[in-house]
């Protein structure tokens, strides 16, 4: 099992505060709590501790951050031969996170923006040699979507993670066999401000019809819901739903990256879809219930451990 994974990183700072801040004002923080992170690097680093093999695309900047985490990608057994040193400044990204876990984040993408097109062609024999094709959107459109086209040409599956949101090009949503998205990402994606209240119930109801009047024609949907689960609609058009399990919630940042992972990694192995989705909340709650991300992605053994004490909600 084989991932072309187009990853970026992020020099992640966060800032623990009270209460997530109101416009123009400024707020002393509790504590501040640095590391490696980029949802595409989480993505590619959950893939291999979940036992994929995973070969990563990422642009890095020729600062002390790059270099240390390319040293970090080698300590964890990882291919660093296309983690690319382009430009000055790695990416930067600062959150606020309060005690009940909620998060606001704002990055600077720095070297994750001089990633192009002919950077996958370089890295041809890689994604000719994969069985899926995994991106998210913390690097530019232009190399997503030749990645997706030749993961078409050569019958590959596709994950996109369209976050930080942005309007997703037709052209990509139809080269696009696994899309997940959070509720907010669903909100606007179906440009339906209603949609933010359902329950998973309600999400079940409407995903069919939405999905049709987005044009959407993938193999499988996915909509997190934090908390409550995700649902998910799958090749028959059948909406499967999966709750979450339940956690004290520390920090919820990254956790969709795990999920990804879980699920992506799980399909990969070959599991149906209701095992893939749990496994996915497994690890996204495995995130969720502890502080930072990257030292904390799980390993096989972490989930089927949390699983077999963990109790899911009727």
């Amino acid at each position: 099992m084989r991932a072309f994974v187009l990853g970026n990183y992020m020099n992640a700072n966060f800032l623990y505060v009270d209460r997530l801040p109101l416009t123009g004002e400024s707020l002393a923080a509790t504590r501040h709590f640095q590391e490696h992170g980029g949802k595409g690097l989480n993505l590619a680093v959950g893939l291999h501790r979940l036992g994929v093999t995973v070969d990563l695309l990422m642009a890095v900047g020729s600062d002390e951050a790059g270099a240390a985490v390319t040293r970090r990608l080698a300590e964890e057994g990882m291919d660093t031969t296309r983690v690319l040193t382009l430009g000055s400044n790695s990416g930067y990204g600062v959150g606020f996170i309060t005690p009940d876990g909620r998060n606001f984040l704002a990055a600077h993408l720095g070297a994750n923006t001089l990633l192009t097109a002919k950077h996958v062609e370089q890295a041809h024999d890689a994604l000719i040699h994969a069985d899926w094709v995994v991106a998210q959107f913390e690097i530019p459109d232009p190399v997503i979507l030749h990645a997706f086209r030749q993961a078409h040409r050569f019958g590959k599956r596709t994950y996109l993670n369209p976050s930080p949101w942005r309007q997703i090009d037709n052209e990509l949503l139809a080269l696009t066999d696994v899309l997940v998205v959070n509720a907010r990402e669903a909100v606007l994606m179906f440009n339906q401000p209603d949609l933010e209240k359902l329950t998973p119930k309600d999400w079940s109801a409407r995903l069919p019809t939405l999905a049709r009047q987005l044009g959407w024609m993938g193999r499988l949907l996915v909509v997190t819901l934090a908390d409550a689960g995700c649902v998910a609609l799958d090749e028959g058009r059948q909406a499967v739903s999966q709750p979450a399990y339940p956690i004290q919630q520390i920090d919820a940042t990254g956790a969709g990256d795990a999920f990804g992972s879980g699920l992506v990694g799980s399909l990969l192995h070959g599991l149906p879809l209701t095992d893939a989705l749990r496994i996915g909340n497994a690890c996204g709650a495995l995130i969720a219930a502890r502080e930072g991300i990257l030292d904390g992605l799980p390993r096989r053994a972490d989930v089927d451990a949390f699983m077999a004490v963990a109790a899911i909600p009727g």
